[in-house]
């Protein structure tokens, strides 16, 4: 077998083209003075850097003997050799450590997490997130004939499902979507109102650092906007815009996982496994979480293995 080395998708080579070029604008700002700059620009680059860095997955190498994982900087992160694997969880959390009083937020939450397990007793997790790739490591794995372990068939049982669509209500819909975008407008008319009328430097700058980070929110809050339909023989993730829409049959799904990409209980998500082994992730803000073990129980009877991590 030839060596396969796996890089992150375009729109994330895209976004480290996207920080260079605010670090450059970050640096001019700086030298030049330009105050309002440096506020606009650090709002915008220091959440991107955080949310890069903790990711820390650059590219994934597989060999003929070894998986290797390398971390932003090109460095090696990991190497696993096929001989040292006695199975892989994919699709759940991992949480490395339980202190008395935290929780269990210690750890890698989110979606794409793969968990390897090594002889003797060591294990090794990884946020594989922005990679489109992963079926690649999950066929690889798979010839190797190294066990999913948290993979568990179902039987489906022979039941009729009514049509349903879990998603929240309208109130929740309007301080999720509407609320965001209400604020956005009344800071853009705050700020005009003072550049037109009595300029304050205090009160234009602290809008100005609120901005960036507003319309992100808004941004990503339209970016997560799906709920679920069930019906006997499918189910379908849909868009509150009705921009975009999948569906999916039963027999075709392996495994479903629903999760929480910043520890319990925030941005919920849902992960699924079709037989092809072909990796799906949806985000799923409008979806009520007290629904989540009523549409686990009908995956399940629908022979589908079905989690939840939230």
């Amino acid at each position: 077998m030839k060596t396969i080395t796996l890089y992150l998708g375009k729109k994330y080579r895209l976004f480290w083209i996207v920080v260079l070029l605010l670090s450059c604008v970050l640096l001019f700002a700086i030298l030049e003075e330009l105050i309002l700059m440096m506020y606009l620009y650090l709002f915008l680059l220091f959440p991107l850097l955080f949310y890069a860095f903790s990711k820390g997955v650059g590219k994934v190498q597989l060999e003929e003997d070894a998986i290797i994982i390398y971390n932003l900087f090109g460095s090696t992160k990991a190497k696993i050799p096929l001989s040292s694997l006695k199975g892989f969880e994919f699709m759940r959390d991992y949480y490395y450590s339980v202190p008395k009083g935290r929780g269990r937020y210690l750890g890698i939450s989110g979606p794409t997490v793969m968990i390897f397990h090594c002889y003797p007793d060591e294990i090794r997790a990884f946020s594989l997130f922005g990679f489109h790739d992963i079926k690649i490591i999950l066929n690889f794995l798979k010839e190797n004939n190294i066990p999913f372990m948290n993979y568990k068939p179902v039987v489906p049982v022979d039941v009729k499902v009514k049509v349903s669509i879990y998603q929240k209500s309208g109130i929740q819909a309007f301080f999720t979507v509407v609320f965001p975008i209400i604020v956005l407008l009344l800071i853009i008319a705050t700020m005009l109102y003072i550049f037109f009328t009595k300029f304050s430097n205090e009160i234009f700058h602290l809008l100005l650092c609120l901005l960036p980070l507003l319309s992100y929110f808004v941004y990503v809050y339209w970016e997560r906007m799906y709920y679920l339909k069930i019906k006997d023989e499918s189910f379908t993730i849909r868009n509150l815009m009705g921009r975009k829409s999948w569906g999916f049959k039963y027999s075709d799904t392996m495994k479903v996982a629903f999760g929480s990409s910043l520890g319990k209980g925030a941005f919920l998500y849902l992960e699924i496994l079709d037989r092809n082994l072909k990796y799906y992730q949806f985000p799923l803000d409008m979806l009520p979480k007290k629904d989540i073990k009523e549409i686990i129980k009908i995956f399940k009877e629908k022979g589908v293995d079905a989690t939840d991590e939230y």
